[in-house]
């Protein structure tokens, strides 16, 4: 079976949310090392693409700790600015928004998504490439001071740059493209 490389906006992003979930897994899991078994809040954090879920348990009373932490991968815009494959004319404006939740009088719960925040940093630094884009520097990063606690939030702005959106096949080459010229898809 030939397995597609989707470089669209959408396909970027399923890359870059199965990229950290395997991430913060592993993250997460080396974490619960250190917990002295007191800490039921270690919950590997879920990744959503675009848009949340509809919660279906709206309810006050529910256990808001099994919703967090939690990530959220949006590609709210792009550019393109050359359509052939040739040119690295395509951006994709995508953001990661990162949430914790901890519920302490001390107010400390700012620490779950600072460390997840970092963690996603490190990976996006040593690694700056992913689905035919190059992350492109500086990354810029914010942790917001929480007027809500015990919800807390970090964000991660990157620029993606790359060839145009396509869907390839890459053991053969065959990509679907819209020639400068033409109003038709062509395959090449």
């Amino acid at each position: 079976m030939i397995e597609f490389i989707n470089r669209s906006p959408a396909g970027f992003t399923d890359m870059l949310c199965k990229r950290l979930e395997d991430l913060l897994a592993s993250f997460w899991q080396e974490a619960e090392n250190f917990d002295d078994g007191d800490n039921e809040d270690y919950h590997i954090p879920h990744v959503h693409a675009q848009n949340l879920p509809i919660s279906l348990t709206a309810d006050d009373e529910r256990n808001k700790t099994k919703d967090f932490p939690y990530v959220q991968v949006v590609c709210n815009e792009g550019v393109i600015g050359e359509f052939s494959n040739a040119f690295n004319g395509s951006e994709l404006h995508i953001q990661i928004l990162l949430f914790g939740y901890r519920n302490d009088p001390d107010h400390q719960g700012w620490r779950i998504s600072q460390s997840m925040m970092w963690r996603v940093l490190q990976d996006l630094l040593d690694n700056t490439v992913l689905g035919g884009y190059q992350l492109i520097e500086p990354v810029k990063w914010s942790l917001p001071i929480s007027e809500e606690p015990p919800y807390y939030a970090a964000t991660i702005e990157t620029i993606w740059k790359g060839a145009p959106p396509a869907v390839e096949t890459p053991n053969e080459g065959v990509t679907t493209e819209r020639t400068r010229n033409e109003n038709v898809f062509q395959t090449n």
